[in-house]
């Protein structure tokens, strides 16, 4: 750690575990669509256009239940869309939070504002927080940025916004293709596998 002088962490799969696999059978339900992962990962435009704020959370789900055939109302989309997000440990959460008290540390995720509301009912039923605003100096959304890793403005963004030194900036993720996107800014990264590790392995207070 103290060949650093800031701190990004992801969110999904760093700060709270989750499940994509829950989400497509969740909303397998209500449609004789079959999921897969790569293709509700990359083949839709509607899931990139959600989580770099380009369509509201109104029109996503409605594209979402006529691109899918969904039989279901919004609001029983929205906990099939939320299913994927499972716990936050309550030690990543007291980990970060003395990171913070050393590091400037800020979250970069790529998310959408559904996902995110219900991520801070999470963090406040299950760990001593009330936001992840108040974990860290600054959090960074995709939806509100316009972008989404791995392009390479996102990281970029965080950089200059702050004044960081790349050199000496740790970036935190799960996503392999997402940490490449990184690297091209001169970030540090860290490569976080979360069925068998976490921060806690790698991140010392």
């Amino acid at each position: 750690m103290k060949n650093f002088e800031a701190l990004i962490f992801d969110l999904g799969g760093i700060i709270i575990n989750i499940d994509f696999n829950l989400t497509l059978k969740a909303l397998e339900q209500f449609t004789h669509h079959q999921f897969g992962e790569g293709e509700y990962l990359t083949k839709h435009a509607i899931f990139y256009e959600f989580e770099t704020g380009k369509i509201s959370e109104d029109v996503f789900f409605e594209e979402l239940k006529n691109t899918f055939g969904l039989q279901a109302d919004k609001n029983t989309l929205i906990k099939a869309w939320n299913t994927l997000l499972l716990d936050i440990p309550q030690e990543r959460v007291s980990l970060i939070r003395k990171l913070s008290q050393k590091y400037p540390t800020y979250i970069l995720s790529n998310t959408n504002p559904t996902h995110l509301v219900e991520v801070e009912n999470i963090l406040r039923a299950q760990t001593d927080a009330q936001s992840l605003q108040e974990l860290v100096k600054k959090p960074y959304y995709s939806f509100e940025m316009g972008k989404a890793k791995p392009e390479t403005a996102i990281y970029q963004q965080v950089i200059d916004e702050n004044n960081l030194v790349a050199e000496k900036t740790l970036f935190i993720d799960d996503s392999l293709k997402n940490l490449e996107g990184a690297k091209l800014t001169h970030l540090q990264t860290l490569h976080i596998n979360p069925k068998t590790q976490s921060i806690l392995d790698f991140l010392q207070e």
